[in-house]
């Protein structure tokens, strides 16, 4: 007997909900910061990775999650206020954006000059709303 699935075997499964559940909504979710917040500190990342995402989190506002034009800390700030080497701010911010939890402006910017906003996962926006309803 074969473990391999068929293609009959993945079109018979359960179809996981892998869609975004919407947009944050600020009348009925907790606010945005806070749940962006739970989920980094639950989420599988290196301590770097978490303290970039967590103090990019400091210059969002606390309702909408929106990082202002001139809150951004761009590459320089994280530096400095992270006190980590310049490669290992780089590096959790790429995993940061390729995981979901970060969106740049124009992924052709440099990390230096691009506007960043932070974002949840859909699946983990989702199961923060029902672990933790408003």
């Amino acid at each position: 007997m074969s473990t391999i699935p068929t293609p009959a075997d993945v079109f018979r499964r359960q179809a996981h909900p892998l869609i975004a559940p919407g947009p944050h909504d600020p009348e009925n979710d907790a606010p945005f910061r806070s749940l962006y917040e739970r989920g980094i500190t639950g989420a599988r990342l290196i301590r770097t990775t978490k303290l970039v995402a967590l103090t990019l989190a400091s210059h969002a506002d606390w309702a909408t999650g929106r990082i202002p034009d001139e809150a951004q800390p761009r590459l320089g700030g994280l530096v400095e206020e992270t006190a980590l080497h310049p490669g290992q701010v780089v590096v959790s911010l790429n995993i940061l954006e390729q995981r979901g939890w970060i969106r740049r402006d124009a992924r052709s910017r440099r990390w230096n000059v691009a506007t960043v906003q932070l974002a949840i996962p859909g699946p983990i926006l989702r199961r923060l709303r029902e672990d933790h309803p408003a």
